[in-house]
């Protein structure tokens, strides 16, 4: 952020203050030359020999090395503060030359800060300035001329009782001051630069060369990035100004990097990495609880791992850096990261160098292990077997040059000494034996021949060299690999020799590999090795193996040919050969992949495979003596060259992950420290008996937990189950704290946590689960089915369930309730005669045989029958097969449930204990024994009542059927004695032929049958009278009641047995109160669950408030981070509040942190509001750019407008200014500028301030910081017009002028009210009615000039009833001011994004508007693309349409056009838009009647035919209209005149159609004026009645009426006249309405005709029988035979 200032006015001194505070880096052009000549750059030296030779540093020197220092890292990271560039001095770039370089910067300035100061102020603060010699430091004249100082003196004094401290304090510093003394008075001189005329002179050539380009400048920068300051403030105001205006905006300081160093001199050399950490992060602390933490860097350096070695940092050089620690490795590597560790730290970093070393034994697939790490990290594999092959050759060659020179001078020694033992005799003169004799050629030869296939071996050292040189040529081009590769690394070594030695000679040359792999076959002796090199090789090994086979064979045969010659003869042996060769055939034998049988064919690469395991033991204790190389051995048996490379980058990448380690006594003791520190440090008043649970709820609520809170992530990933973790099984990741259910979940989160926290997105939740426990009759269904529908989740009853289970085979529900129901629907059976016994039987026996097939039940269901039967417990297998589905499998996995009456018993309890199947919560409904009694009961004895009721009946009719079936029974025993009688009197009168029967002996023979009939009768009533007398309702009243009771206590037990097992597992519990109404008590469970619902995304956040200065402590240290809503409150923003209020003593505000970042809330209510959900108001679209609230109140006296700027002042932190503050801010704060002064001038001879002087005081006022970031409130300004001209030269445009507007006689009333109240000021107001009646005068007198000047040029301008209460007014107020806010906002915002914005409520004036108009001018551009319509939009002077795209303005037609050029603008604009505008001479103009006479004698064209009538009308006769003069318009040199407005409108849209017409031959008859009289009767009579007649004659033909006993025609005649009569527009209208009603009765008798036509047809009916009405219609028709109807 450059300073653009003139001299002298403080811009060095503020700039100074500001890169200090701020973390900047101060760049000027004295520091910057000091600084190179104390760290002896380049230009250092060259500035130190300058100046040792006395000799100025040129200014080019010093532009280089301010444009060199705004391109250092440190810049990069911090930031920086320019002043004094560009400079007045033109001697090496002009000015704007200079300013053309900052343009260009790569790091381009921010914020451009204007001081501002009068050319008197500035030349007088230049002039009194003085320099003490010695230490070359430059006073103001406020601190060394004793005038001024006696003045600060008297004012102190007369403060001394109000401040003591102050003053004290001040007293202390003054004394400190040695300027002050008078010993140093004397010392102080004047700079010849600093006299009055020179300082004049400079002041001019600024402003003649600098000022207009630095005008220029900030011109172009955004209007939000320019700081403008008053230069007369204090500097430690002006430095306030900039710092609360840079936080407003959002602006981060740099962050700053801490060295964290122990003020007591500690060890840190020997401590574990654990330990070292542990206390490196109490270092420096930024609050208890809030210890620096673990990067993933660990203890590497990341300065060395950037540049590609892995090197351990040194303790004592340990810094943190945005929260985290990081140990470097030596004092350079502290300094480059202390000037910037950005590079260091951005992706990749932190990533593995990719030094490796692979070996392996052959066919373990080394090299393709090779290339898959080369790729994964875009490094290239160095093939030793490739690169030290030219060496082998070399000294093979050499090797065999030396054998040949050898072997030559052995083989001439040998020939002849053969020749010598051979005794030849020599002859004289022969030629000695050379080279080229054969025998010697023979003998090198076949040395030379054992010397090129011999093997040559290479000391380790040149393997070393040779690598060494290989991966030099590769760091050349290492960092082209990827975007911030490391320069060193990216090689994987293949085919290295495995030997200490070689070892040795790469530790000597410094090339140790980070990661050595060795891939081994252990499993089944090697076999997956041996399968790979058969395979390999299978053809070469096959015929190995067929030779050796076939060798054996015939060997074998050999043997047999020798064993059967000694017995058999040789014929035989001979046929027995031949039987022999053709039976046998050599098979291969087949190996199996599990087994690989030892064949000597393979035994070279078990050999091989021997000796790499072999010589691996050996070198593996050799790498592990190297602390920093990692080994990692591979089993390669079953594994894929994929899951092998991800095994090696897990290792490699292990140094560089978080790892999380269990809670130990070390993090419980830090805890208790914290806990303590934050107990003394708050001051709260605790209460004096604080409970255990109290004391470990405060600890759980400031603990920081980790991404899943409190409960287990691995159950929660795995299966999606929320289960509250023990605080037992914790563990740390990442500084968090973790919960787990089990110590072997804790253990599988330890071994890999990155699978179980959260990344890039939160950590889903599963849905809601809810266990809705209570005793039969609490209400529980009734209530779980509402809810359940009302929260769109599952409602499962457990025990409807389980009969829904076994449904299907028992055809009906079971239990005790429905077991009672079927023995008494049982009992309903009547007792069926003996007759029928038998068939019943049968029945009875068919139906147990179907029913014994049909309920054939399973395990499964025999135990849920039983448990629904009997309460017997449900085994676990069958719990599996019911409950496991409701958390695991879908729909209800996804969606939730509740479960209504789960667990039941502690049995069910420990089950889900057992399975871990935790709900999210358990409702408990709480009732009474009375309320289940008094809601069981009255059903179940209802129910007994309608048993009863049913047997009686059913009683009844088995009464009924079994007298009926007696009396049968009685008839046929009758019959059956009878004829029994009968049959032995007869067989008696055989035997007796003279028997004669008496009557008397008749009788007594009925009476017997009769006797036996009773006797056998009574057996039978006597049985029927034993069976058991029925129940009674007072006996069944007290079984129910005793029975309810019984079950009621039975579950009262089970369920505290479930609420102790559950309270075990943490799940949360909720008790309601069952025995209020049940809208009552859903109402309580809804409103408790909807509230989980609702903070579902957020049942995984934890917040923690802390203090408002911790806040801004941790966003200095950059310890945490300023949300994306800034100062913003999200509560308030997500209820549409869009301004930004002031912090501020009076605007408390309260911080939180959430995650990494810190929120900041205007209220306690809004702080916990968003900590019970913090993810809905974060996913709220952010904050828009603060806009400062610039807002004017105008009114008459006492019309409310300071109530309602100390509204905005109390509520939003905004500056409220009346002009009187104005002109008193510059009297306190500045009495000795050049405005206070003629100020004092004119207030001192008792003058009003003039208002030239007023406005001056106001734009110094309006510089305060408070109105440039939170806004400010005029108060009652402006009231003149003149006062409004000079806010217009000022630039002062208030964003809206509220108008409160109220009469006289109430501004008397609420003066009257006033002065009655208690609360008035000790000193006379001037509020008298003559007074008052003067300042309403001199309002009323100039308000419309200024209202309509506002609502004109600005449209700014907003009336209030002023007679509404005042919370009426503020509310209308601030809906307005949030409304154009926000507008600003959206402008703003999409402005910044490149996009079109509307431009309403702006305050554009008309001015501004015609000068950056677009392409278009006024012209819709919308209407132009799409329909081709010229749509004029200067008919309204309203902006409400127009919208600003790439600098210039556009006018639309409706809602419609804007919102489709504000979606897509570039469509509708140049070069993308279909049609350009036409040139102004094509354009269509309106004429008036004034101008169409003017332009005599051009006459209209189409002889004043209206040409848009003609073309519509599809040129018809009839469509030949003549236009009418008002409604005129010119299009290419032509009049045109319209018929009406909405013609000429269309053809201002569509010239081009309507121009060019032609008219027909025929035209009408000029239409010439004759009087009506004059006319004709025919042509008087059309012209006078002949729309009201032709009304009449539609009518009557229409409705066709014939009044009785009248001819049709005279009907017809006599409704026309009455229908004439009464709509007679001349007639008044008493008139009309008599006529009308005659015409309705005379109507309703027309009537009559058709009505008695229509019912009298058919026959005779009598008079009761007709309809009603009809015989005073026949009569009223009858009546009307001789009369006649009269309307006169």
């Amino acid at each position: 952020m450059p300073g653009e200032v003139q001299p002298g006015s403080g811009k060095k001194t503020l700039a100074r203050k500001l890169a200090q505070i701020w973390k900047c880096i101060f760049i000027e052009a004295l520091e910057v030359i000091q600084m190179n000549i104390n760290e002896e750059t380049e230009y250092g030296l060259k500035c130190q020999e300058l100046l040792f030779k006395g000799q100025s540093i040129s200014e080019e020197l010093v532009t280089e090395m301010i444009l060199k220092k705004i391109e250092s890292p440190e810049v990069a990271h911090f930031g920086y503060v320019l002043t004094g560039f560009p400079s007045l001095s033109e001697e090496y770039m002009t000015v704007s030359q200079q300013i053309e370089k900052i343009k260009n910067l790569k790091l381009k300035p921010d914020f451009l800060i204007n001081i501002k100061c009068s050319d008197y102020d500035l030349c007088q603060r230049i002039s009194g300035q003085r320099q003490h010699p010695d230490s070359g430091q430059v006073y103001q004249r406020n601190q060394w001329d004793p005038n001024i100082t006696e003045n600060h003196k008297k004012e102190k004094d007369e403060h001394e009782e109000e401040n003591e401290e102050d003053e004290e304090q001040q007293e202390e510093e003054t004394a400190e001051d040695p300027l002050m003394m008078s010993d140093f008075l004397h010392q102080l001189v004047q700079r010849p630069e600093d006299i009055l005329e020179n300082a004049k002179e400079r002041v001019g050539t600024y402003k003649d060369i600098m000022l207009h380009p630095l005008e220029d400048l900030m011109a172009e920068q955004d209007c939000q990035y320019l700081i403008e300051l008053d230069g007369n403030q204090q500097p430690d105001d002006l430095f306030v100004s900039v710092v609360v205006r840079l936080q407003s905006l959002g602006v981060r300081n740099g962050a700053p990097i801490t060295r964290l160093q122990s003020q007591q001199e500690e060890m840190l050399e020997g401590l574990e990495n654990d330990e070292l950490f542990r206390v490196l992060s109490s270092y420096k602390l930024i609050a208890h609880r809030y210890r620096w933490r673990r990067s993933r860097w660990g203890q590497a350096c990341p300065v060395a791992l950037k540049e590609g070695d892995i090197v351990m940092g040194n303790p004592d050089l340990a810094v943190s850096f945005l929260g985290k620690m990081y140990l470097l490795s030596s004092p350079e590597a502290l300094k480059t990261f202390m000037s910037n560790p950005r590079p260091y730290l951005l992706p990749p970093m932190p990533l593995p160098p990719c030094k490796v070393l692979v070996f392996g034994p052959p066919f373990s697939g080394r090299t393709t292990i090779c290339n898959l790490i080369a790729g994964k990290y875009k490094g290239k594999v160095l093939d030793m077997a490739k690169l030290i092959q030219p060496h082998i050759e070399e000294l093979r060659k050499e090797n065999i040059e030396q054998v040949q020179k050898d072997a030559v001078e052995k083989a001439i020694t040998a020939v002849k000494n053969r020749l010598e033992l051979e005794n030849q005799s020599r002859e004289p003169g022969m030629s000695e034996i050379t080279a080229d004799h054969p025998e010697v050629q023979a003998m090198v030869e076949e040395a030379i021949k054992s010397a090129s296939v011999s093997e040559v071996t290479l000391s380790p050292e040149i393997y070393a060299e040779v690598l060494e040189r290989a991966i030099a040529e590769l760091v050349k081009k290492n960092k082209d690999r990827f975007p911030g590769a490391p320069e060193k690394g990216g090689w994987v070594v293949d085919n290295y020799p495995l030997s200490v030695d070689h070892w040795s000679a790469l530790s000597e040359k410094g090339l140790l590999p980070d990661t050595v792999v060795c891939l081994k076959d252990t499993e089944k002796d090697g076999v997956c090795i041996l399968r790979r090199a058969y395979l390999a090789n299978k053809d070469e090994i096959n015929s190995k193996i067929l030779k050796r086979l076939t060798d054996e064979a015939l060997e074998k045969k050999e043997e047999v040919r020798r064993e059967m010659q000694e017995i058999l003869t040789s014929e035989e042996g001979q046929s027995l050969e031949a039987a022999e060769e053709k039976g046998e055939k050599i098979i291969l034998p087949e190996f199996t992949e599990d087994d690989f049988p030892e064949i000597p064919e393979m035994e070279i690469i078990n050999r091989k495979i021997d000796l790499f395991i072999h010589d691996w033991q050996t070198v593996e204790s050799e790498i592990k003596q190297s602390s920093l190389v990692q080994v990692v051995v591979l089993e390669i048996a079953e594994q894929t060259p994929e899951s092998l490379l991800n095994q090696t980058v897990l290792v490699m990448e292990k140094p560089f992950k978080y790892h999380g380690w269990e809670l130990s006594a070390e993090d419980l003791d830090e805890e208790a420290e914290d806990l303590a520190a934050e107990g003394e440090d708050e001051e709260v008043v605790e209460e004096e008996n604080e409970d255990e649970e109290d004391e470990e709820k405060t600890k759980e609520k400031k603990r920081h937990m980790g991404d899943t809170k409190h409960f287990c992530p691995v159950s929660l990933k795995e299966n999606f189950v929320l289960y509250p973790g023990l605080y037992e099984h914790a563990a740390k990741y990442q500084e968090k704290i973790y919960y787990f259910s089990t110590s072997e979940y804790r253990d599988k989160f330890l071994k890999n946590p990155e699978e179980y926290v959260a990344h890039n997105e939160p950590i889903q939740a599963p849905p809601l689960r809810v266990c809705l426990l209570g005793t039969h009759g609490a209400g529980k269904t009734t209530c779980a089915r509402q809810i359940a529908d009302k929260l769109g989740i599952f409602h499962i009853q457990f025990e409807e369930y389980l009969q829904e289970l076994i449904l299907p085979k028992t055809k009906e529900k079971v239990g005790p309730h429905f077991d009672e129901e079927l023995e008494e629907d049982d009992n309903k059976m009547p007792i069926l005669p003996k007759e029928l016994e038998g068939f019943s039987q049968t029945m009875t026996k068919t139906e147990t045989k179907k029913s014994k097939q049909e309920v054939e039940l399973t395990d499964e269901e025999e135990a849920i029958k039983a448990n629904l039967m009997d309460n017997e417990a449900l085994p676990s297998e069958v719990l599996d097969n019911i409950v496991l589905d409701w958390w695991r499998k879908e729909p209800f996995r996804s969606t939730g449930f509740i479960l209504d009456g789960f667990p039941r018993t502690l049995d069910e309890a420990q089950y889900l204990s057992e399975r871990g199947l935790c709900p999210d919560i358990v409702v408990y409904i709480q009732v009474q024994e009375n309320d289940v009694l008094d809601r069981l009961f009255p059903p179940r004895l209802k129910k007994w009542k309608e048993r009863q009721y049913k047997k009686m009946e059913n009683k009844k009719k088995l009464k009924e059927l079994k007298a009926k079936i007696r009396d049968e029974r009685i008839a046929r025993r009758r019959e059956e004695l009878l004829a029994e009688r009968k049959q032995n009197k007869q067989e008696a009168i055989a035997n007796k032929e003279h028997y004669e029967a008496t009557e008397e002996e008749n009788e007594n023979e009925n009476e017997d049958v009769e006797a036996i009939l009773e006797e056998e009768l009574l057996e039978e009533e006597e049985q029927e009278q034993e069976e058991a007398e029925e129940e009674q309702e007072i006996d069944a009243v007290d079984r129910i009641q005793n029975e309810i009771a019984e079950k009621f206590g039975s579950e009262i037990e089970d369920l505290q047995g479930v609420q102790e097992e559950l309270e075990k597992l943490l799940i949360p519990q909720i008790e309601i109160n069952g025995g209020r109404k049940p809208h009552i008590v859903y109402y309580q469970i809804y409103s408790k669950l909807n509230s989980l619902m609702e903070n579902r995304g957020s049942i995984f956040e934890k917040c923690y408030p802390i203090s408002l200065p911790l806040a801004h402590k941790m966003l200095v240290f950059s310890y945490k981070f300023p949300s994306s809503f800034g100062q913003w409150d999200p509560i308030k923003l997500s209820e549409g509040d869009v301004i930004k209020p002031q912090q501020s003593h009076e605007n408390t505000v309260f911080p939180v942190i959430h995650r990494q970042y810190i929120y900041f809330f205007s209220s306690k209510e809004n702080k916990e509001t968003f900590m019970k959900n913090p993810i809905k108001y974060i996913r709220q679209p952010k904050p828009k750019p603060a806009v400062p609230v610039k807002i004017a109140i105008v009114g008459p006296p006492k019309s409310g407008k300071t109530t309602v700027a100390k509204k905005f002042a109390s509520v939003y932190g905004l500056l409220r200014l009346s002009m009187g503050d104005a002109i008193r801010l510059v009297l306190n704060n500045q009495p000795e500028s050049e405005l206070a002064l003629m100020l004092k001038w004119h207030l001192h001879k008792g003058l009003t301030v003039p208002d030239e002087l007023a406005i001056q005081a106001l734009d110094v006022a309006l510089m305060n910081h408070v109105c440039n970031t939170t806004g400010v409130v005029i108060d009652g300004y402006p009231v003149t017009r003149k006062q409004v001209n000079l806010l217009e030269s000022t630039r002062i445009i208030p964003v809206k002028i509220f108008e409160l507007e109220m009469d006289a006689k109430e501004v008397f009333r609420r003066a009257l009210l006033d002065k009655e109240s208690m609360n008035r000021p000790p000193y006379p107001e001037h509020d008298s009615s003559q007074i008052l009646a003067i300042k309403n005068s001199c309002y009323k007198q100039h308000i419309d000039a200024i209202r309509t000047y506002y609502k004109k040029e600005h449209q700014n301008w907003c009336v209030i009833d002023a007679f509404q209460s005042k919370w009426w007014i503020w509310n209308k107020v601030l809906q307005e001011v949030q409304v154009a806010v926000k507008e600003i906002q959206i402008y703003l915002e999409r402005i910044k994004e490149g996009k079109a914005a509307g431009i309403v409520d702006l305050c554009i004036t008309p001015e501004e508007l015609q000068y950056r108009l677009g392409e278009f001018g006024q012209y819709c551009p919308v209407s132009l693309a799409e329909k081709g319509e010229l749509v004029d939009c200067s008919v309204t002077s309203s902006l409400q349409f127009a919208a600003e795209f790439r600098g210039h303005y556009y006018k639309m037609a409706s809602q419609e056009e804007l919102d489709k050029f504000l979606s897509r603008p570039e469509v509708y604009v140049p070069p993308l838009a279909p049609h350009p505008l036409p040139p102004p001479e094509m354009l269509p103009k309106k004429l008036t009647a004034a101008e169409v006479k003017a332009l005599f004698p051009v006459s209209a064209e189409m002889q004043g035919y209206c040409p848009v009538t003609y073309l519509d009308g599809k040129q018809r006769y009839e469509a030949l209209v003549s236009g009418n003069i008002e409604y005129a318009a010119k299009y290419q040199d032509k009049v045109y005149i319209f018929e009406s407005e909405e013609k000429l409108l269309k053809f201002m849209r569509l010239p081009e159609k309507y121009w060019n017409l032609k008219l027909p031959r025929k035209l009408p008859p000029i239409k010439e004026p004759i009087l009506l009289t004059a006319l004709p009767l025919a042509g008087y009579l059309e012209q006078g009645v002949a729309t009201s007649l032709i009304k009449a004659l539609n009518e009557v033909g229409s409705l066709k009426p014939k009044f009785p006993f009248l001819s049709v025609k005279k009907t017809a005649l006599l409704f026309v006249a009455c229908h004439l009569k009464a709509h007679n527009p001349r007639s008044s209208e008493p008139v009309r309405q008599m006529y009308q009603r005659k015409l309705a009765w005379f109507m309703e008798h027309c009537q009559l005709i058709p009505y008695l036509g229509a019912t009298m047809a058919g026959p005779y009916r009598e008079p009761r029988r007709r309809p009603l009405g009809f015989d005073g219609r026949l009569q009223t028709f009858l009546s009307l035979k001789d009369a006649s109807p009269s309307f006169a």
